[in-house]
C-alpha cells in the first residue's frame, strides 16, 4: 500500500514487516475511549476493559463535537443465529495444542465484537469445529496463523488481519528494509506499470518485471488468487508490489523493467531507495507514519489540487494552510487527491467536511452492535463553496472511501478515477494477542447518506476514466486532467459573481 508506515532502517527486519504489516492492513482506526464503541468515534470503537487500546486512540474521551446522533442498530435477520447469546463454555473442546488458546480467543473476539451477531449467517461455531480439529495436524506457529486466517477470511470482509509476532512474518527469512524507490507501481492494462516515477532511471510507462532478482509474476499471482477481502484485485496487487519494493535506504534496488516502446528482453536499472519522507505521526500500534500534505494551483484554470496521504488528525493545521494559500491564489473549484490514501482516523473527517460543507451534513452512519451512529458535520458558513471533485484509485480505502460516499451522496462533490477504490470501508479495532501476534478485526458498518455501501464494491467514479501505459509513458496524469476538464466544465456553467455596484 503506498503510503504505508515504513519504519528507520536501524530496526530489525521482523519488526519493520510486523509493522508495515500494520500499516498496510489496519489503517482504519478507532478513537475514544470506555468500554463500548465511543459516540463519537468514527471508523472504529474502543476495545472491552481488558482488551489494549487500538491503533490510534488513548484510554481519553471521545472527541465531542460534531459526533452526531445515535440510535438502536437493525436487528439480526430472524433467519440467522444470533451467536451473541451462546455460552462457548457449552462447545465441545478442541484438541490441546499450544496454538488452541490463541484461536480460540480470535474466535470468541470476533463473535463477541462483530456488528453482525449472527456473523454474516455463517455457521460460527462449525468453523470453530472444523478449523480446530486441524491445529493438531500444525506443526508450527505459521500453519495455526494461516487456520486462524482462514477463520477470519470466512466473513469476506476486509480489516480482518493476523500479523504474527516478530520473526514470523513471510518476510523474515527474506530481509528488505525500511524505504522505497520514489515511484508508484500500479495493475494497468494487465501488467505493473510505473505510473510515476522520481528515478530518470526508471520511467513512468515501464513494465515492472522483477525486483532484486526475483521476478514479479509470482507476487501477482499470488495476490490475484488471494481469497482475502477486499475484492479488489488491483488493490490487493498493488499492496502486494509494494510490500515487494521496500528496500534499505541509501542502497540501490535492482529492477529489472521493460521501458515505454521497448519490446525485447527487460533491462535492469538501480533505482535509488528513500527513507520515508513526511512529518512522523505515532498513534497506538502505528508509529513514525510519514503524513504528508500537498497542494498546488493548475496554472491558468482556477482549480487547485490539495493532498493528503493518510488521515490523521495532527495532520488539520497543514491542511486548513494548504487550503488558505489555495483561496488565496484565486481557487475556484478544488482537486481532493485521495489515489493511494488507505484511511485512517476517522474522526479526521468532520474537520476535513467543514472545510468543504457550508452548509455541513451527514457523512454517513456506522452501525455497531449495539447502537447506530450518525456522523455529522456542522454548517460552516467560511468553508469553500466552489466546485469539488475527488480523485480515487484502487488504493484509496476505509476512512477515505467514506468521505468521498458522504460528500458525493451530500450532492458536494464528484468523484473521478480509473475505477473503483478499494472497497475496504469497515471500522475495526487493532489488539495484541498472547505470544504477541496482533489481531485486527471489524467492529461496524457503514452506510453513506443515500444508503450506499463502500465495503465490497468499492466507490465507483461518476466520471471514469481509461487509464492506459502509453498515458504514463507520455507523462500524463489522465485522472487529474479529467477532473480539471470536468470542474472548468462546472465552472463555466455557474452564474457570474455578482458585481457589487459604484461605492457612494
Amino acid at each position: 500500500m503506498t503510503g504505508s508506515a515504513r519504519l528507520a532502517a536501524r530496526e530489525p527486519t521482523a519488526k519493520i514487516w510486523r509493522r508495515a504489516a500494520l500499516a498496510g492492513l489496519a489503517l482504519a482506526l478507532a478513537c475514544g475511549g470506555g468500554s463500548e464503541p465511543a459516540r463519537g468515534a468514527v471508523e472504529g470503537a474502543t476495545p472491552a476493559a481488558d482488551a489494549p487500546a487500538p491503533a490510534g486512540t488513548s484510554r481519553g474521551p471521545a472527541p465531542a463535537a460534531n459526533s452526531g446522533d445515535t440510535s438502536a442498530p437493525s436487528t439480526p435477520s430472524p433467519d440467522c443465529t444470533d451467536w451473541s447469546k451462546l455460552d462457548p463454555a457449552a462447545l465441545p473442546p478442541l484438541p490441546d495444542t499450544p496454538y488452541t488458546a490463541l484461536f480460540e480467543r480470535v474466535w470468541d473476539l470476533v463473535r463477541r465484537k462483530h456488528y453482525d451477531p449472527t456473523l454474516a449467517c455463517t455457521d460460527w461455531p462449525g468453523l470453530r469445529a472444523k478449523l480446530g480439529a486441524r491445529l493438531a495436524d500444525a506443526k508450527t506457529p505459521e500453519q495455526a496463523y494461516e487456520l486462524v486466517s482462514e477463520l477470519l477470511a470466512a466473513l469476506g470482509q476486509s480489516h480482518f488481519a493476523l500479523v504474527p509476532p516478530e520473526g514470523r512474518g513471510p518476510d523474515a527469512a527474506a530481509p528488505r528494509g525500511s524505504g522505497s524507490p520514489d515511484l508508484d507501481a500500479r495493475w494497468i492494462d494487465g501488467a505493473v506499470v510505473v505510473t510515476r516515477s522520481a528515478d530518470p532511471k526508471i520511467p513512468p510507462g515501464s513494465e515492472l518485471v522483477a525486483v532484486a532478482g526475483e521476478p514479479i509474476a509470482p507476487v501477482v499471482d499470488k495476490a490475484r488468487a488471494a481469497r482475502t477481502a477486499p475484492a479488489n484485485e488491483a488493490f490487493r496487487i498493488r499492496r502486494a508490489v509494494a510490500a515487494r519494493l521496500a528496500c534499505v535506504p541509501g542502497k540501490p534496488l535492482r529492477l529489472s523493467i521493460r521501458p515505454p516502446g521497448h519490446t525485447g528482453a527487460p533491462v535492469t536499472r538501480a533505482a535509488s531507495c528513500r527513507a520515508p519522507e513526511g512529518e512522523p505521526v505515532t498513534l497506538g500500534h502505528l508509529q513514525n507514519v510519514p503524513t504528508r500534505v500537498t497542494h498546488r494551483m493548475i496554472p491558468g484554470t482556477g482549480v487547485g489540487v490539495l493532498g493528503f496521504n493518510v488521515w490523521m488528525l495532527p495532520m488539520m493545521p497543514r491542511i486548513r494552510a494548504a487550503m488558505d494559500e489555495l483561496r488565496r491564489a484565486g481557487m475556484r473549484a478544488l482537486v481532493l487527491d485521495l489515489r493511494g490514501n488507505p484511511g485512517g482516523v476517522g474522526p479526521m473527517s468532520v474537520p476535513v467536511g467543514r472545510l468543504l460543507l457550508p452548509k455541513g451534513g451527514s457523512l454517513g452512519k456506522l452501525a455497531f452492535r449495539d447502537f447506530d451512529q450518525t456522523f455529522n458535520v456542522a454548517p460552516s458558513p467560511d468553508a469553500f463553496a466552489g466546485p469539488v471533485a475527488i480523485l480515487v484509485d484502487e488504493g484509496t480505502a476505509s476512512t477515505s472511501e467514506i468521505f468521498a460516499a458522504g460528500m458525493r451522496a451530500l450532492g458536494r462533490a464528484s468523484v473521478v478515477g480509473g475505477g473503483p477504490s478499494a472497497g475496504a470501508a469497515l471500522p475495526s479495532l487493532i489488539e495484541e494477542l498472547p505470544g504477541g501476534a496482533v489481531l485486527q478485526y471489524v467492529v461496524g458498518d457503514y452506510h453513506a447518506p443515500d444508503g450506499a455501501v463502500a465495503e465490497g464494491a468499492g466507490i465507483t467514479p461518476d466520471v471514469r476514466v481509461h487509464e492506459t501505459r502509453a498515458a504514463f509513458a507520455a507523462g500524463k496524469d489522465p485522472v487529474l486532467d479529467a477532473a480539471v476538464a470536468h470542474l472548468r466544465a462546472q465552472l463555466s456553467s455557474e452564474p457570474p459573481p455578482a458585481q457589487e455596484g459604484p461605492r457612494p
